[in-house]
């Protein structure tokens, strides 16, 4: 998703929420805590970052080391952040640089390990 789109769509967003009296005066920020809403940056982020669970995990029947491949620390111990880090890898293109593989790999990286090795989703 491009920016402009990205921005268009949390326009609306701003828009709808002053739609309600009560909280017409409130910042957009706080509208959205008042309504139990996150922004749309965020939803992206957790849409992807449950799908890169679901991948590294098994939940599809596919080969995620292709996907999302591992990164390797040389020596083979990790010692920093946890051991389901990604690797990252360059591209040349912008297009390219839009799939999951490559979009999720600073965030999912810095995730605290309880939550890359948790169990399940909930």
């Amino acid at each position: 998703m491009m920016k402009k789109d990205i921005q268009l769509l949390e326009k609306v967003q701003n828009r709808s929420t002053k739609m309600i009296p009560s909280l017409r005066h409130m910042s957009y920020e706080d509208r959205l805590k008042a309504m139990e809403l996150s922004s749309l940056i965020y939803r992206i982020l957790q849409g992807d970052a449950t799908e890169t669970f679901k991948y590294l995990y098994g939940f599809y029947h596919v080969n995620s080391s292709v996907l999302l491949p591992l990164n390797q620390p040389s020596g083979g111990v990790t010692t920093r952040g946890h051991c389901l880090k990604l690797q990252k890898r360059g591209c040349r293109t912008s297009l390219r640089a839009n799939i999951l593989g490559y979009r999720i790999v600073n965030f999912w990286d810095a995730l605290p390990e309880h939550v890359v090795t948790a169990v399940s989703l909930l």
